[in-house]
């Protein structure tokens, strides 16, 4: 699936559960799972049953679902903070997409420069709409990024009571905000001055004498997008190995005795990123990868900070 059909899902459920509200949601979930064991009920020719009739079954039966709906009841000023706290992200998001969409001609010159000489065509009457779109939504992505980053934190914020939480929140905030940042750029910049022009004119050559490169303009800006985020993310896991490493979740000692682990799944990454095998592509992705994962571990052994261990009781005789 490319960029903008992940985005657009994930766009559609915040989206539609923002509108629904937290007091609605769970009374929605509750009357349609009603609907379906009413129907359930009709074909085998029982009666219906109220809703709190039906309250009664779920709960003796111990059902999952039944669990989950209490939940949503019981967290609902929770729920509400989130609402508004998307909302915020929207609303930038929705700024952010009318300024990519008033640069949209320059980044459309600046994302085509490294296909080099291959013409770009498209095939289908909507194929330029979908690449407008494809680019605007990815570019107020990454413009949102902070914002998004910041709204989690202050809404986790309260939550945290124990000192050493507090530490760890006030670094991630004063000093991880600006470096997830940082990373992602270097990642970006990476994908498209090294990565990219390599790949491009790896493929491009693979017709030999046979057949000339002519390519479709959507698949092509869908597989650049796609790289150029997705190395971006890759990028940020010397954080999140810092973070883990703070948090006493994992210390440097085991993340460098798992260096072979990490090293077949950035060997996956990598084919997952790049679109062939051979032993070019693959390593131009895997090397920073790999540098990427060592910075990590030297990151987190300047942060780690092992787990307190709980004390057992002692019992006087």
């Amino acid at each position: 699936m490319s960029v903008t059909g992940v985005f657009g899902l994930v766009l559609l459920l915040i989206i539609a559960i923002s509108i629904i509200g937290p007091r609605k949601l769970p009374q929605g979930i509750e009357q349609l799972w009603l609907l379906l064991t009413n129907l359930r009920n009709s074909n085998a020719e029982l009666p219906p049953l109220t809703l709190e009739q039906a309250r009664r079954s779920w709960q003796s039966n111990g059902s999952i679902l039944y669990g989950v709906i209490q939940i949503l009841y019981g967290a609902e000023e929770h729920l509400l903070e989130i609402r508004r706290r998307i909302f915020v992200v929207m609303g930038v998001l929705l700024v952010s997409a009318i300024a990519a969409g008033i640069f949209l001609q320059p980044m459309m010159k600046l994302l085509t420069r490294p296909s080099g000489d291959v013409p770009l065509q498209f095939l289908k009457p909507t194929d330029m709409i979908w690449v407008y779109m494809e680019i605007i939504l990815s570019m107020a992505a990454v413009i949102t990024m902070p914002v998004l980053i910041i709204e989690i934190m202050l809404f986790i914020r309260p939550g945290l009571e124990n000192p050493k939480e507090i530490a760890v929140y006030r670094s991630a905030t004063i000093f991880g905000i600006p470096a997830v940042i940082v990373f992602f750029a270097v990642g970006v910049t990476f994908a498209y001055f090294v990565l990219l022009p390599l790949m491009l004119r790896f493929l491009a050559n693979t017709g030999g004498d046979y057949a000339s490169p002519n390519w479709n303009i959507r698949e092509y800006f869908s597989f650049v997008l796609a790289v150029i985020l997705w190395i971006g993310l890759a990028f940020e896991t010397p954080l999140v190995m810092a973070l883990l490493a703070r948090l006493g979740i994992a210390s440097p000692q085991a993340m460098l005795k798992q260096w072979r682990i990490a090293f077949v799944a950035i060997a996956v990454i990598a084919a997952i990123v790049t679109p062939t095998v051979d032993p070019v592509n693959m390593a131009l992705v895997m090397g920073p990868l790999l540098a990427l994962y060592f910075l990590g571990v030297i990151m987190a052994k300047a942060v780690y900070k092992p787990r307190e261990q709980a004390q057992a009781p002692t019992q006087q005789a």
